[in-house]
């Protein structure tokens, strides 16, 4: 018995899911829906359910309306970590902050006085992934927002301490849009470790256009260096325009894809903006396969 995609048919961008405390499954995406970060929960993956807003209230720095691509993780028992992007003290910008809960779905609360990065002479800082290795280093990603004032984009890495607030060490630039798919810009990190191998997927292009599509590096450290994959490993088609923004997780020992994507076609007045798709990933050696956009999907996760 297989499912249809979109599995969510609303305006749901940049998706994430995680397993929650109760072994339910829990989406997180940018702002809409009258909330900062929207959630959405299900028990089987397809059929989901809208949630409460996991970051009801901004820290004193931040204010609403440009909260976008949040990422939880399961820090330890009873403690949840949201890195997400919001407007920085200056207006102009966006930076990256984190916040803290009890539960999976939140609420998350942001005690720190100030943004956890803030690259202001960059066009900001946005798109902030956590990653934890096998002995539990930490480590976060994000991006630069340079297209926004017209300088490069780079994805980068920097430490995190044992506590998942606090950056240590110095930041390190992995790699810039330079390839002809990725227009100006890349974006939306998402770190997966297979065999040993890690594989950074991301994407570029402009994400409000058909060419927005989701690429594929590949490092023997978390550090890099990373070498991309030529041509993006997943690209719209027929049925879904720009899919991007991805994250990954594992279901029985299968692995998938959540992104967004558009339908095709002009924006109308009832358009739904970018819904939740699912797609599965496959791993051959640093060789990645990913389903393309499907409505009827063959299988269930």
């Amino acid at each position: 018995m297989g499912f249809t995609n979109p599995v969510f048919d609303q305006n749901f961008p940049d998706p994430m899911i995680i397993t929650a405390e109760d072994g339910s499954y829990l989406a997180i995406a940018t702002n809409g829906n009258g909330s900062n970060a929207q959630t959405l929960t299900s028990d089987d993956l397809v059929t989901w359910r809208q949630g409460p807003d996991a970051l009801p209230d901004l820290p004193s720095w931040s204010s609403p309306g440009k909260v976008w691509a949040p990422e939880a993780i399961q820090h330890s028992e009873g403690r949840y970590l949201l890195y997400y992007t919001t407007r920085a003290p200056d207006p102009e910008i966006q930076c990256v902050g984190v916040a803290v809960a009890e539960r999976a779905g939140g609420p998350y609360v942001d005690e720190r006085p100030g943004p956890l990065v803030c690259e202001e002479d960059q066009g900001g800082s946005i798109d902030a992934h956590p990653f934890t290795t096998a002995d539990g280093t930490r480590y976060l990603y994000w991006k630069n927002d340079g297209n926004a004032v017209g300088v490069d984009t780079w994805i980068s890495v920097q430490q995190l301490d044992e506590s998942g607030t606090e950056l240590v060490g110095e930041p390190r630039r992995l790699f810039k849009q330079d390839l002809p798919w990725e227009g100006t810009l890349v974006e939306g990190p998402f770190l997966w470790e297979h065999e040993g191998r890690f594989h950074m997927f991301y994407s570029a292009n402009s994400y409000a256009s058909p060419d927005y599509a989701v690429g594929h590096a590949v490092a023997d450290d978390p550090l890099g260096p990373f070498t991309k994959t030529p041509e993006p490993i997943m690209v719209g088609n027929d049925v879904a325009a720009g899919p991007g923004h991805c994250a990954l997780f594992e279901k029985d020992g299968r692995v998938w894809m959540v992104y967004h994507a558009w339908y095709p076609g002009e924006v109308g007045p009832d358009y739904p903006g970018r819904t939740m798709w699912l797609s599965e990933v496959t791993f051959d050696g640093d060789t990645v396969s990913v389903v393309p956009p499907t409505v009827d999907y063959p299988e269930r996760p």
